[in-house]
């Protein structure tokens, strides 16, 4: 019977760097998704609005995971070519996104509060 030669490593050193990049975005990104999704426990309070902050915090999150995709398959081959350079944009895009969903956050509870 043959053996299955294992699966090649997109780097040499396994649980590096970009291996631990990828799970703080997937964690950052489950929170968005959350979060997203209590806005839909308040469906009855903000109607249409908890919908739209619904979608827009999803849509948030799912750029969120596609863009560390791209980052990481960048972040293996930097490793093995021993040269990398950052890029500010996932990292500026993901905060935006973590204040944005922050303040909606916010005004949520404050309309509750005052109802």
């Amino acid at each position: 019977m043959p053996t299955r030669s294992p699966r090649p490593q997109p780097h040499d050193d396994p649980a590096l760097q970009p291996e631990r990049t990828v799970q703080s975005w997937l964690r950052t990104s489950l929170t968005m998704t959350v979060v997203s999704l209590i806005f839909m426990r308040f469906i009855n309070v903000f109607q249409g609005w908890s919908v739209a902050l619904f979608v827009v915090c999803m849509g948030m999150a799912i750029v969120a995971i596609a863009m560390q995709v791209r980052r990481y398959r960048l972040g293996s081959v930097s490793i093995r070519a021993e040269r990398g350079r950052p890029s500010p944009w996932a990292v500026i895009f993901l905060t935006t996104s973590v204040c944005l969903i922050a303040v909606l956050s916010i005004a949520s509870v404050i309309k509750i509060s005052l109802l």
